[in-house]
């Protein structure tokens, strides 16, 4: 028995913690991820179990779905251990126990983007391992464009050429669902504006209807001037926008890379290009956005779940991911190796620096209506943009006021 005991014990000792844990144990995992990224997450899945003996189960769930399921699935013990997640949604998750800290290594982080790790942290704990960034970039039709604008008087000047004539109605050089304040908020940030104070972590502090920001609503104004009226309707504009854009009628159109598709069906000779800067020299901060995988806070396999969140960041997968999901990466190697020869990736790696994360304290869910309403009011000519950003502010106080009620 003694020798039998000793092969056990020198068999475990060979292998990874892990792996010997998971033989004995038969462990599992189960992930719930995005549809788009299922057939990648499988492909995780299988060979992290070969590697450590731990069954990884995927299944692929919107996230909106998956987030309502979680809420009832996990207290009763039958929901994931990991499951995807946006980074603004942090606060609410972690102060609901819907999310758990997650620690990771330092190795792994040094392998992922920055300000991905920035925006998934929350009160000094890391909720989200990041795998995707999103944000606006400027998307423009290569044979009607032949080089995007760096500074704000180039983009007049494209606007303005005559061949984007829309008899009368307003320019196509320049499209932009405006009304969107996830859109254009970032010419307010870029003017000096900005939501909360302490980098959007003190919601006493209200910077939406400051100099800046009110600077940067002027323009919004002057914008919304150059283009047809269409682009007022936040419900509608980003359909006219694509719809245009695929007829090759539009010289240029801020949006994000989930059009990309559409585009290149269209046979659009397109290209990609980080924002303007406006007249202060500030590039326009767009909002920024990351998903990731967050551990349940109802797991009880965080010694199991964590290293497979590290294993899908790692560098030999970032490929892959890009190619199988669509998604842009958080891994930095990847953005800086193909920023060399991707026009897509470049733009990204110049864009996300400037870019300003989406909220995550609980109280930036309280912003996006009034801010909708502002940038839709901004369309009228009339409009007083100091006026309109001060209604924006008293709806943020009122709102965040009723959450405590």
């Amino acid at each position: 028995m003694k020798k039998i005991l000793a092969m056990v014990l020198s068999a475990c000792m060979v292998m990874t913690p892990m792996t010997c844990a998971a033989e004995e144990a038969g462990d599992s995992i189960t992930v719930w991820c995005n549809p788009e990224c299922e057939e990648f997450m499988k492909k995780m899945a299988e060979e992290h179990q070969a590697e450590t003996g731990v069954e990884v189960l995927v299944t692929g769930i919107d996230m909106v779905d998956g987030d309502y399921k979680h809420t009832i699935d996990g207290p009763a013990g039958i929901g994931p251990d990991i499951l995807y997640g946006p980074h603004n949604d942090v606060g609410d998750k972690s102060a609901q126990g819907l999310f758990a800290p997650i620690e990771i290594s330092e190795e792994t982080r040094a392998l992922i983007n920055e300000a991905a790790l920035d925006a998934c942290t929350y009160e000094d704990n890391l909720y989200l391992v990041p795998d995707t960034m999103g944000t606006s970039l400027l998307i423009y039709n290569k044979d009607l464009v032949e080089t995007p604008p760096a500074t704000w008087d180039e983009m007049v000047e494209i606007v303005n050429d005559p061949k984007f004539d829309n008899g009368g109605d307003g320019s196509l050089g320049l499209l932009w669902s405006l009304g969107n304040c996830y859109y254009s908020a970032g010419v307010l940030f870029a003017c000096g504006g900005y939501v909360f104070g302490n980098d959007n972590t003190d919601p006493s502090d209200i910077g939406l209807n400051n100099e800046g920001a009110v600077e940067g609503a002027g323009y919004v104004q002057q914008l919304f001037g150059m283009m047809p009226a269409g682009m007022a309707d936040r419900n509608s504009a980003e359909d006219l926008m694509l719809g245009l854009f695929c007829e090759g009628k539009v010289g240029m159109m801020v949006n994000g890379t989930g059009v990309i598709p559409s585009i290149e069906e269209a046979g659009i000779n397109y290209g990609i290009a980080k924002m303007f800067a406006m007249p202060n020299g500030e590039v326009v901060k767009n909002y920024s956005g990351f998903n990731g995988m967050a551990l349940s806070g109802f797991s009880e396999k965080a010694d199991l779940a964590i290293p497979f969140m590290e294993f899908v960041v790692q560098n030999e997968h970032a490929e892959d991911f890009f190619t199988m999901t669509g998604h842009i990466p958080t891994n930095q190697n990847f953005l800086d190796t193909k920023s060399e020869d991707n026009e897509i990736i470049k733009a990204f790696n110049e864009q996300i620096g400037y870019c300003v994360p989406m909220v995550k304290i609980p109280e930036g869910n309280q912003t996006w209506d009034p801010l909708h309403a502002a940038m839709g009011a901004l369309a009228s000519a009339d409009a007083d943009p100091q006026a309109v950003m001060d209604t924006a502010v008293e709806q943020v106080q009122d709102n965040i006021a009723a959450m405590s009620k």
